[in-house]
């Protein structure tokens, strides 16, 4: 599957690449800078805002709204990424299923038939007594049901249902953080640091973002796994 769960969500081989895989591997490039780059952004914004709000608490009215402005754009920078990261995954979901004129035995799309003989159960405990997945099935269950039962598809469209969730969460933090710009002195400081739920309701939907991503990618390199294996011993069972 390779190291990273944003370039390896489709779960590419490392059997064998052509100008389709590759060119799945460009969007796949693209949604994990925009990953990056949000969370950065995120991460930038809130520890701008920080600095507003103890602007704010000492009466520096000046600073307070210098570092207001800086914050929200970081934050809207954020949300510019978010945007870019769902448009990837669309256009990813569309070209792997939507394509007229893809090859049929494409194995992206070939081996979809395998993704419902996966043993999910024991994949996560697999993974948990790696340490490679959240305790108590966080996250897990919800995935294993989609791509069970719509394949590679069904984990993409949670992919960007989720995305869709965690923007409309930055976007109301953003709002919140602009309805308290417009407070005056100290109240802007009290009003940003009430908003310790939405900043953390933000950056639980990044996790589970991120972790979704790490359990699509797994899932889809046991499949094709499965796939390859499958179709190589009826080739050497074709040969003899």
């Amino acid at each position: 599957m390779g190291i990273g769960p944003f370039k390896c969500t489709v779960g590419f081989s490392s059997n064998y690449a052509n100008a389709f895989t590759c060119r799945l591997e460009q969007y796949s490039t693209a949604i994990d800078a925009a990953y990056r780059n949000s969370y950065l952004q995120l991460l930038l914004g809130l520890a701008t805002l920080h600095d507003a709000i103890d602007a704010s608490l000492e009466n520096d009215v000046p600073r307070a709204a210098e570092h207001l402005g800086a914050g929200l754009a970081q934050l809207h920078a954020s949300n510019d990424q978010l945007t870019a990261l769902g448009e990837g995954l669309v256009r990813l979901r569309t070209d792997l299923f939507e394509s007229t004129d893809l090859d049929p035995a494409e194995p992206l799309r070939a081996r979809e038939p395998f993704f419902a003989t996966i043993d999910y159960d024991a994949l996560y405990r697999d993974l948990a007594a790696e340490g490679a997945a959240l305790p108590l099935r966080a996250f897990w269950d919800e995935v294993a049901s989609r791509i069970r039962d719509a394949g590679a598809r069904g984990g993409f469209r949670l992919l960007e249902r989720q995305m869709r969730e965690l923007q409309g969460d930055l976007r109301t933090l953003i709002a919140d953080v602009e309805s308290s710009g417009r407070l005056p002195g100290r109240a802007l400081g009290e009003a940003l640091h009430d908003t310790a739920v939405p900043v953390a309701r933000v950056m639980t939907g990044y996790t589970r973002l991120v972790t979704t991503f790490g359990y699509v990618s797994v899932c889809c390199d046991r499949a094709m796994r499965d796939y390859e294996r499958a179709t190589a011993g009826s080739a050497s069972r074709a040969a003899s």
